[in-house]
């Protein structure tokens, strides 16, 4: 049975993920130039809602049932509820798919489940997925970034290490955005792209390097030797403590 995530947890989520995809998008849309954007593992659309002030028409968020459609970023009419961990079809291919801190907390046995359905979903994938001790809420497959660079390559898609050198030092961007995010294009993806993308393309037999400074990677040391279920906890206290801030400082004041 898929974990099922609170609206605390989304609150938290939410609260990193609107500050980091307006970065992100900014960065990304004059060089790819989406008319269409799918995000699997969208939670309530805050990705697409960037994608949407940018001018893209068409989105289309994909997640679980748990989602609150009431809390959505987006038009309710953009979002379809489906099982992450199961085969998913399209009816079409959209300019770029996405998925951003979503692979680890999948099953390592729906992984292939899960990058088919990126591939089906188009030819240019935005992807990152947390790293091993990287820690979160219900984290059971963090791997490293060259494990899901070969997942992909075995597909036919190639990464281009073009968004980590460029948002490094962005600060105001969460780290496993900055440190793990990765675009992926097979043959068909990168036609129309300019060499500010294709220039970065990861040579053949060059695996990605782990990214992040000192303080990121003496982090990862400290939680990959702590117990799963300890960081899970932590992650989940965090979440409801910065959700009960958030939620204290949208009261009206009196």
């Amino acid at each position: 049975m898929p974990h099922v995530y609170s609206d605390q947890f989304f609150d938290y989520i939410d609260q990193g993920s609107r500050r980091s995809a307006g970065r992100f998008v900014v960065l990304l849309h004059p060089f790819v130039q989406p008319r269409s954007v799918v995000d699997l593992g969208s939670g309530r659309g805050i990705w697409l809602q960037q994608w949407l002030e940018a001018g893209v028409e068409d989105v289309l968020a994909v997640d679980g049932d748990y989602v609150d459609r009431e809390n959505l970023a987006i038009p309710t009419e953009s979002f379809r509820a489906a099982d992450l961990t199961q085969p998913i079809e399209f009816e079409r291919k959209f300019d770029l798919a996405q998925s951003l801190e979503v692979a680890e907390h999948l099953p390592a046995s729906a992984a292939d489940f899960f990058l088919d359905n990126l591939t089906r979903a188009s030819n240019r994938i935005l992807f990152s997925a947390a790293v091993p001790g990287q820690g979160g809420e219900f984290h059971v497959n963090e791997r490293p970034l060259a494990y899901w660079q070969n997942q992909f390559l075995q597909r036919g898609y190639v990464a281009f290490d073009c968004i980590r050198p460029r948002v490094f030092d962005f600060h105001d961007v969460a780290p496993w955005y900055r440190y793990n995010s990765v675009l992926y294009l097979n043959e068909a993806g990168r036609a129309g792209l300019s060499n500010d993308i294709l220039d970065y393309e990861v040579p053949a037999g060059v695996e990605l390097a782990e990214g992040g400074n000192l303080r990121w990677r003496l982090r990862r040391a400290v939680v990959n030797r702590m117990p799963r279920r300890m960081v899970t906890q932590i992650a989940q206290v965090k979440s409801r403590i910065v959700a009960s801030y958030l939620a204290g400082n949208a009261r009206p004041k009196r």
